[in-house]
Protein backbone atom coordinates (compact mmCIF):
# COMPACT_ATOMS: atom_id res chain seq x y z
CA UNK A 1 0.00 0.00 0.00
CA UNK A 2 1.04 3.38 -0.86
CA UNK A 3 2.25 5.94 2.11
CA UNK A 4 -0.41 8.73 2.95
CA UNK A 5 -1.16 11.18 5.28
CA UNK A 6 -3.59 8.76 6.64
CA UNK A 7 -1.02 6.12 6.87
CA UNK A 8 2.46 7.23 7.70
CA UNK A 9 1.89 6.90 10.97
CA UNK A 10 4.35 4.27 12.85
CA UNK A 11 2.50 1.64 14.06
CA UNK A 12 5.10 -0.27 16.34
CA UNK A 13 3.25 -3.46 17.38
CA UNK A 14 6.16 -5.57 19.01
CA UNK A 15 6.41 -2.25 21.12
CA UNK A 16 3.07 -3.08 22.21
CA UNK A 17 3.39 -6.96 22.49
CA UNK A 18 6.21 -6.18 25.37
CA UNK A 19 4.63 -3.29 27.01
CA UNK A 20 1.65 -5.26 27.49
CA UNK A 21 3.63 -8.73 28.60
CA UNK A 22 5.80 -6.19 30.73
CA UNK A 23 2.30 -5.05 32.64
CA UNK A 24 0.81 -8.75 32.65
CA UNK A 25 4.08 -9.38 34.25
CA UNK A 26 3.95 -6.44 37.13
CA UNK A 27 0.41 -7.27 38.02
CA UNK A 28 1.20 -10.72 38.91
CA UNK A 29 4.02 -9.86 40.55
CA UNK A 30 1.96 -7.69 42.45
CA UNK A 31 -0.45 -10.83 42.80
CA UNK A 32 1.69 -12.65 44.45
CA UNK A 33 3.58 -10.38 46.92
CA UNK A 34 0.44 -7.97 47.87
CA UNK A 35 -1.93 -10.81 47.59
CA UNK A 36 -0.08 -13.88 47.92
CA UNK A 37 -1.56 -15.65 44.99
CA UNK A 38 0.38 -18.07 43.53
CA UNK A 39 1.50 -16.36 40.11
CA UNK A 40 5.23 -16.09 40.66
CA UNK A 41 6.32 -18.38 37.88
CA UNK A 42 3.38 -16.48 35.46
CA UNK A 43 4.96 -13.21 36.20
CA UNK A 44 8.44 -15.01 35.10
CA UNK A 45 7.00 -16.34 32.36
CA UNK A 46 5.75 -12.49 30.84
CA UNK A 47 9.30 -11.03 31.98
CA UNK A 48 11.16 -13.63 29.61
CA UNK A 49 8.38 -13.16 26.78
CA UNK A 50 8.78 -9.46 27.21
CA UNK A 51 12.85 -9.74 27.12
CA UNK A 52 12.22 -11.80 24.48
CA UNK A 53 10.02 -9.51 22.34
CA UNK A 54 12.47 -6.43 23.28
CA UNK A 55 15.66 -8.14 22.47
CA UNK A 56 13.63 -9.11 18.44
CA UNK A 57 12.84 -5.67 18.66
CA UNK A 58 16.13 -4.62 19.46
CA UNK A 59 18.09 -6.12 16.56
CA UNK A 60 15.16 -5.45 13.47
CA UNK A 61 15.48 -1.77 14.87
CA UNK A 62 19.03 -1.88 14.32
CA UNK A 63 19.50 -3.66 11.14
CA UNK A 64 16.75 -1.51 9.43
CA UNK A 65 18.74 1.64 10.44
CA UNK A 66 21.91 0.06 9.44
CA UNK A 67 20.35 -0.84 5.93
CA UNK A 68 18.67 2.91 5.56
CA UNK A 69 22.53 4.18 6.31
CA UNK A 70 23.85 2.02 3.93
CA UNK A 71 21.58 3.04 1.28
CA UNK A 72 22.37 6.72 2.14
CA UNK A 73 26.11 6.13 1.82
CA UNK A 74 25.71 3.99 -1.35
CA UNK A 75 23.78 7.46 -2.76
CA UNK A 76 26.65 9.52 -1.79
CA UNK A 77 29.61 7.17 -3.23
CA UNK A 78 27.64 6.43 -6.18
CA UNK A 79 27.42 10.13 -6.76
CA UNK A 80 31.47 10.30 -6.19
CA UNK A 81 32.66 7.03 -7.96
CA UNK A 82 30.14 6.71 -11.32
CA UNK A 83 29.48 9.47 -13.89
CA UNK A 84 26.65 12.02 -13.65
CA UNK A 85 23.54 11.03 -13.70
CA UNK A 86 24.03 7.03 -12.98
CA UNK A 87 23.74 7.01 -9.62
CA UNK A 88 20.06 7.73 -10.56
CA UNK A 89 19.45 3.81 -11.41
CA UNK A 90 20.01 2.70 -7.66
CA UNK A 91 16.01 3.70 -7.41
CA UNK A 92 15.73 0.56 -9.55
CA UNK A 93 17.16 -1.39 -7.07
CA UNK A 94 15.50 -2.63 -3.70
CA UNK A 95 17.29 -2.05 -0.20
CA UNK A 96 18.73 -5.48 -0.17
CA UNK A 97 20.05 -5.32 -3.75
CA UNK A 98 21.82 -1.98 -2.44
CA UNK A 99 23.40 -3.35 0.47
CA UNK A 100 24.44 -6.13 -1.33
CA UNK A 101 26.27 -3.60 -3.60
CA UNK A 102 28.26 -1.72 -0.78
CA UNK A 103 30.61 -4.74 -0.89
CA UNK A 104 31.66 -3.98 -4.72
CA UNK A 105 34.91 -1.95 -5.16
CA UNK A 106 34.81 1.40 -6.76
CA UNK A 107 35.80 0.18 -10.43
CA UNK A 108 33.70 -2.28 -10.55
CA UNK A 109 30.58 -0.80 -8.99
CA UNK A 110 29.35 0.90 -12.01
CA UNK A 111 29.29 -2.08 -14.42
CA UNK A 112 27.32 -4.23 -11.29
CA UNK A 113 24.59 -1.92 -10.70
CA UNK A 114 24.03 -1.64 -14.63
CA UNK A 115 24.03 -5.66 -14.48
CA UNK A 116 21.86 -6.01 -11.43
CA UNK A 117 19.05 -3.47 -12.63
CA UNK A 118 18.88 -5.18 -15.99
CA UNK A 119 18.83 -8.65 -14.62
CA UNK A 120 17.11 -8.25 -11.66
CA UNK A 121 20.01 -9.80 -9.07
CA UNK A 122 18.93 -10.93 -5.88
CA UNK A 123 21.10 -10.09 -3.42
CA UNK A 124 22.93 -13.52 -2.90
CA UNK A 125 23.74 -13.16 -6.59
CA UNK A 126 25.22 -9.75 -6.54
CA UNK A 127 27.77 -10.31 -4.25
CA UNK A 128 28.31 -13.56 -5.96
CA UNK A 129 29.07 -11.77 -8.71
CA UNK A 130 31.88 -9.03 -6.97
CA UNK A 131 35.28 -9.45 -8.22
CA UNK A 132 36.95 -7.53 -5.74
CA UNK A 133 35.23 -7.26 -2.13
CA UNK A 134 35.19 -4.32 -0.11
CA UNK A 135 34.83 -5.40 3.25
CA UNK A 136 32.38 -4.00 5.74
CA UNK A 137 34.08 -4.44 9.12
CA UNK A 138 31.55 -2.10 10.83
CA UNK A 139 28.26 -4.07 10.48
CA UNK A 140 26.97 -5.84 13.66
Amino acid sequence: MPQSFESHAHQPVPTIVASALWLLAVLSFVAAVGFGWNTRDVAFFFVLAALFVALSIDRMYTTKLQDRIIMLEMKVRCAEVLPAGDDSRLVQLTPKQIVALRFASDAELGDLLDRAVRERMSPDAIKKAIREWRADMHRT
